[in-house]
């Protein structure tokens, strides 16, 4: 077997080489025989101290301003503005609107400046916005914060290969389940200020979060990590080689479209006319009605327990707590044993069975601990789905812009589930909320159940009918050239499932 066969049974990946790219692989092979071993463990190490911590903490941050608009309405924020429950709904429709339209620019800006330039800049005007809405209302957050989910997720790509990226994204994105019981601890905090100079306290959460993420996004602009082929000393010159040499080859092959570090329209479009992206961005559409539908009720959901508004704000903690072990213990099993389908359905049952309790109990005050316990089930499963997702579409899209963009239109769709899922629970149906329990529930059974399940089964088709070709037949069929083009439509590709 030659060195670049047992490179692909190891990976499961393919490589397309040509004359100019010979040189290349032959380094890659070269410095993949010196990382390996404890060599290896200790760069992974390196990457899990340096650049997951900073990706963690500003998608905390961001995750736990946007979500403060449920504590935000216990405290007053719906009566100052004079809105209708109608209206208040309208008004986080604007919220996710906003977001879907800005995610795919920029990550095209990502791609082109970086991620050092981009992400502090996008926290800082989350930070100007929230500031803003504590002094006024302001619809605009959705716009700048669009870009962070889908930013950090395609750094995380940059660093890690296939077989590490379900893990480490999942314990970046346990920021977002820890923002919600930090942004409560938070709110329950702050909110004692309520009176405060004439102000609720609905006002002083957005003004203290906001001033605190000003402070920590103008310290990234400094401190952020772009690039492995542009930090500084703590990686050596052969750990940054290594590194950008197996991103190219990991993720479909140093000449795969849109593998280079430039920015690439074409590579842009074919994200646009992938049928993954559209299968899984239906997925993302209903984790998107599910989770942000859920998460901005659930406050109200255990204030209607019988709960003060103060202690609902701490009881919506260990659900949020709960959800981020679910979230770390999703991204082990699915790099572990790299099955992306069975990362995603697990989880959403869970969350089903969860819901259907909520949904059945929620009305009893005799039954309120099964109710909790319910709600904790659908934290769990609801947060471990939109990275199962993320890194579902970002494994199998070749070349670094394709993958960029494929990340931001699923998204995109994900965001418009959050616009069905913001005006689905209405207060005229509390505490029941029976066509908000039951949309979601809908959703997650067709979308994030079948779904990924038929998926799963047609990529096990095409996998089985590229491994019945032999490498003779294809480079017969094939150019090289043309093999370079296809990206992940080469028959030298193998989807993850």
């Amino acid at each position: 077997m030659s060195d670049l066969e047992a490179y692909e049974k190891d990976t499961g990946t393919a490589v397309v080489v040509d004359a100019d790219a010979t040189a290349e692989y032959a380094e890659y092979l070269r410095l993949a025989e010196v990382f390996q071993g404890e060599r290896l463990a200790q760069l992974t190490r390196k990457l899990d101290w340096r650049v997951l911590p900073q990706l963690i903490f500003i998608y905390l941050l961001s995750y736990a301003d946007r979500s403060n608009v449920s504590n935000a309405k216990l405290y007053s924020a719906q009566t100052d503005m004079g809105m209708t429950s109608t209206q208040w709904n309208a008004g986080l429709s604007v919220f996710f609107i906003t977001y879907a339209l800005g995610g795919p620019f920029s990550n095209m800006a990502l791609k082109r400046l970086g991620p050092k330039r981009v992400l502090p800049v996008i926290l800082l005007c989350v930070s100007f916005v929230l500031i803003g809405s504590g002094c006024c209302s302001n619809y605009v957050l959705g716009l700048f914060e669009s870009g962070m989910f889908p930013g950090c997720s395609y750094t995380l790509t940059l660093w890690y290969t296939p077989a590490q990226l379900h893990s480490r994204y999942t314990i970046y994105y346990s920021g977002a389940s820890l923002a919600g019981a930090f942004s409560g601890l938070l709110a329950y905090g702050i909110g004692h200020l309520d009176g405060t100079w004439g102000y609720h306290g609905w006002r002083f959460i957005y003004v203290i979060e906001g001033v605190f993420t000003t402070v920590i996004a103008l310290g990234a602009c400094f401190v952020l990590y772009d690039t492995p082929a542009k930090v500084g000393k703590w990686l050596s010159d052969d750990e940054k080689r290594f590194l950008v040499l197996r991103n190219e080859f990991e993720y479909g092959g140093a000449n795969a479209a849109g593998a280079d570090e430039t920015f690439n329209w074409a590579a842009a479009r074919q994200a646009w006319r992938s049928w993954h992206a559209y299968v899984l961005a239906f997925t993302f559409f209903s984790v998107g009605v599910a989770v942000y539908g859920y998460s901005f009720v659930l406050p109200t959901v255990i204030l209607n327990m019988g709960f003060t508004a103060a202690n609902a704000q701490l009881l919506s903690c260990p659900p949020y707590v709960f959800a981020c072990l679910c979230v770390l213990a999703s991204g082990w099993y699915s790099d572990r044993y790299r099955r992306r389908m069975l990362a995603t359905v697990i989880p959403s049952s869970i969350a089903f069975v969860g819901l259907l309790i909520a949904i059945l109990t929620v009305q009893h005050k005799t039954l309120v601990p099964l109710t909790y316990i319910a709600v904790c089930l659908a934290t769990g499963g609801l947060y471990c789905l939109s990275p199962c997702v993320a890194v579902w579409i970002s494994l199998n899209q070749a070349g670094q812009m394709k993958r960029a963009m494929s990340v931001a239109v699923t998204i995109v769709f994900s965001q418009f589930g959050g616009l069905v899922g913001s005006n689905i629970y209405l207060a005229s149906e509390a505490p029941g909320y029976p066509l908000g329990f039951g949309l979601s529930l809908g959703f997650l059974g067709l979308g994030c159940i079948v779904v990924p399940i038929i998926y799963w089964y047609l990529l096990g088709r095409i996998n089985a009918a590229r491994d019945a070709m032999s490498h003779d037949e294809i480079y017969e069929k094939y150019t090289i050239d043309e093999l370079q083009d296809m990206g992940d439509l080469s028959p030298l590709y193998r989807y993850e499932r």
